[in-house]
Order: structure tokens, then C-alpha cells, then sequence
């Protein structure tokens, strides 16, 4: 099973949910990319203390743009955002079957995930846990299918 997370910018949601997808799901291939993804930023060293604080250890990432041949090659499309889902539906509908907003796969709740990644302390802490709940419940789901 290939599993694709997608987010704005491929440093915070889609990034942590890889992780924490990888970690909870260790069959599935889990990737990630951002729709407007730069490879010359770097993942927040917030994120890496709430990952690492969740039994996941500190790697390389390069954040990558979404192309036509992620959404090819995987399994499960999970976007963070109801806007970024539209826009790549619209585009690409011939995989609109496999695309997902992860709170509406994992909850039934047509409803975003936030982006922590300018906020700071408990509020940063806040999403992330949210984030990791969502992550945990579409694992448990995939696992169950």
C-alpha cells in the first residue's frame, strides 16, 4: 500500500504525517510533497522535538512538489486542506477515487487540518496532537481494510 500525504508546503502536516504514518502503519509506503513545496526550506525544529517526542527519530527531508506521477503511484491520497483537494480533483479527476481529506477519511468530517507551523508553543502542540490523531485513525482504518 502506498500512502501519499499532501499539505502547503511539505515542512509541517504533510511531513509529520509521514512520520507518524510510517510509524503506525510499518507496511505501508508513506511519502509526502507540498503544492507549493521550495526544497530550500527546512523542516521547523519544532516539529522535529513533537516527532521526536512521538518515538521518531530526526532524518533527512527535502521538501517536493506534488506532480501528476505521485497521484499515479499512489494508493491513498490524503490532503490536509478541502481547497488543495478541489484543485487537484478538478485537475486530475481520473484519481479522484483515491484522493481524500485526511480528517473526512479518518473522522467523516469534511473539515481542514490546520497548520501549526507559525504557531508556537501550546498551540503548536495543540494541532500537532490533532494531526497525530487524524494519522493514527486513518492508519487503523487502512490497517482494517
Amino acid at each position: 500500500m502506498k500512502i501519499l500525504f499532501v499539505c502547503h508546503a511539505n515542512v509541517c502536516r504533510s511531513f509529520m504525517a509521514q512520520e507518524l504514518c510510517k510509524k503506525a502503519l510499518p507496511p505501508a509506503e508513506v511519502f509526502s510533497r507540498g503544492i507549493y513545496a521550495d526544497p530550500s526550506v527546512r523542516v521547523p525544529e519544532k516539529v522535529w522535538r513533537f516527532l521526536q517526542a512521538n518515538g521518531i527519530k530526526k532524518s533527512a527531508h527535502t521538501p517536493a512538489p506534488l506532480r501528476r506521477e505521485d497521484l499515479e503511484k499512489a494508493d491513498f491520497v490524503f490532503f490536509m486542506e478541502q481547497s488543495h483537494l478541489d484543485e487537484w480533483t478538478d485537475s486530475y479527476a481520473q484519481y479522484s477515487d483515491k484522493m481524500w481529506l485526511l480528517n473526512d477519511f479518518a473522522f467523516g468530517e469534511e473539515k481542514d487540518l490546520p497548520d501549526p507551523v507559525l504557531l508556537e508553543g501550546r498551540a503548536f502542540e495543540k494541532n500537532a496532537r490533532f494531526l497525530l490523531t487524524a494519522v493514527r485513525a486513518a492508519a487503523a482504518k487502512l490497517a482494517s481494510a
